[in-house]
């Protein structure tokens, strides 16, 4: 008994048709065209959310400073951060684990925040509420701290 030997004009048939590969072109090319526009207007807007939260957790963390330090927190804004102020809004700075070695909470470098400083009291209320316009690029959002002493993203 012999082994049959291969047809030497024996076609290939597997993969894709050059036709399917071009289908496939095209349908990625349109799903570029519409994600891409897309993408780009989402991306400014998710790092403005960002800075906000990010400024956002600063506040409360000054929030919880002067709670457990039982004494009024300055949150100042400064080049790179937030600096808390011992007491009121020229006050000594206060030194935890969280600051440099400067005293500042620091933020994001592309973060730009702007708005009246909030004094929060030993009680966790903000004798002196405000609002905070953080602004990255063209995207400007604002962070509230409530009398309560809430810190909200609106």
């Amino acid at each position: 008994m012999s082994t049959p030997r291969p047809s030497r004009n024996h076609r290939w048939t597997a993969g894709f048709s050059l036709p399917e590969l071009v289908a496939s072109a095209g349908l990625i090319g349109v799903l570029a065209t519409v994600a891409l526009p897309m993408g780009l207007n989402y991306l400014p807007a998710a790092q403005a959310r960002s800075g906000a939260r990010e400024i956002q957790a600063v506040l409360m963390q000054a929030r919880m400073v002067a709670i457990s330090t039982r004494q009024a927190i300055c949150a100042q804004p400064v080049a790179g951060g937030y600096q808390y102020l011992q007491g009121n809004c020229g006050g000594a700075p206060w030194m935890g684990p969280s600051m440099n070695a400067s005293g500042v909470a620091p933020v994001s470098s592309n973060v730009v925040a702007s708005g009246v400083a909030p004094i929060f009291t030993p009680f966790g209320t903000a004798s002196v509420p405000s609002v905070v316009s953080v602004s990255y690029g063209t995207q400007t959002l604002t962070v509230t701290v409530q009398p309560s002493g809430q810190v909200t993203i609106p």
